[in-house]
């Protein structure tokens, strides 16, 4: 027997707060919580985390951020702790303390609530679309200003956290997690035909400091894709990989992903402007990177392990060109394992090592009245 058409069946709602994972669940939370809205969308972009934009009466646009034990996409089946909204909460809420407009022009999300209960963020929107999509698309784009101001930016960052807490337990899914490319870096060596061996050396070497390191705070997963893009402002989201560790990494991990867009999407010069932006602050702070060897090999290798594992698995080009990266890669790890800074400051990190006219003193004393250059 047919139900009448004019009776709705709607599913039974008892009338408590639901973790979000669906816009309908999300409507019962908000309503639980007394927070307003005139509309509720889903954002695509992510797949960790499930995320809605919410509109107010006002037409202010607003990011809700739900986290579960688990990665959303998977639909439960790939466990991923849900403590990863905690240290996102924390990040923010120190770093917008710690960085101010007045400092960089770069920003991160305002936060306006977190439920610690429902692992709930409620955030400023901060645009629809993020340097990697914007790089290939836009024109008038100013890239090599926009990686300069990353580059600075970065840079402060590393250089105010040397004593900042990155939240209680330091995170230490975010610390396993990160290590993934190095712990499958031998996986992808074989399938191209390249040594095993050596990748299992750099894992055991360069992927086991990823547990240890503790010199700042580091966003964890600093990549274009996390950089989004609002009226010539810029916004870094995706906080919830944020560690202590070793600057080299977010370094490495930018400017791998800045030359494959260089290289295939227009060759615009971000990983160039990136590199020589985070440079000259370092210097302006007191610390020249080309005579910091053990940095400067960190960024080389994480930046290596970045382009020999990734494009195997993220589809930059065909086969043959695919190969020539990861080919690359591994060129670039060894040369930094092996401390070549002429090598590198003449190749892949001319703008992180490459000459500076002039002496390095020199250069300071202009940077303290304003007028030193690259």
């Amino acid at each position: 027997m047919a139900w009448p058409k004019y009776i709705r069946i709607t599913p039974y709602w008892d009338g408590t707060a639901e973790k979000p994972t669906t816009i309908l669940k999300l409507k019962h939370y908000l309503k639980v919580k007394k927070i307003s809205f005139k509309s509720l969308d889903t954002l695509s972009g992510g797949t960790a985390n499930y995320l809605f934009l919410l509109r107010t009466r006002a037409g202010v646009v607003k990011v809700v951020k739900h986290a579960e034990p688990y990665i959303a996409s998977s639909d439960g089946a790939i466990p991923f702790p849900d403590d990863r909204m905690d240290f996102e909460n924390t990040a923010m809420t120190k770093i917008a303390k710690l960085i101010t407009p007045k400092m960089s022009p770069v920003r991160v999300p305002k936060i306006i609530k977190y439920d610690e209960e429902f692992k709930v963020l409620l955030m400023t929107h901060a645009g629809a679309e993020n340097l990697k999509e914007a790089y290939g698309k836009h024109d008038l784009l100013h890239v090599s200003k926009v990686g300069r101001q990353l580059g600075e930016w970065l840079a402060t960052l590393h250089h105010s956290t040397k004593e900042t807490d990155s939240g209680e337990g330091g995170n230490p899914t975010g610390k396993a997690m990160y290590r993934w490319a190095y712990s499958h870096l031998a996986q992808v060596a074989e399938h191209y035909g390249l040594d095993v061996e050596f990748c299992k050396y750099i894992d055991g070497k360069y992927g086991s400091l990823l547990q240890t390191d503790d010199d700042c705070v580091c966003h964890g997963d600093f990549w274009p894709g996390n950089v989004l893009l609002e009226e010539g402002k810029l916004t870094v989201v995706d906080w919830e990989m944020c560690r202590r560790g070793c600057g080299a990494t977010d370094v490495g991990q930018f400017s791998a992903e800045a030359y494959l867009l260089d290289r295939f999407c227009g060759g615009r010069g971000v990983q160039h402007a990136f590199l020589q932006g985070y440079r000259e602050k370092m210097l302006a702070f007191g610390v020249d990177i080309a005579e910091e060897r053990e940095f400067a090999k960190r960024v080389a290798v994480h930046m290596g392990v970045h382009l020999a594992f990734w494009p195997a698995s993220v589809k930059w080009a065909e086969q043959e060109e695919t190969k020539a990266v990861i080919e690359l890669g591994h060129e670039l790890i060894r040369h930094g394992d092996e401390e070549d800074l002429d090598w590198l400051g003449k190749n892949l990190l001319t703008g992180l090592l490459g000459k500076i006219e002039g002496s390095v003193s020199g250069w300071l004393k202009e940077a303290a009245h304003g007028q030193a250059k690259l």
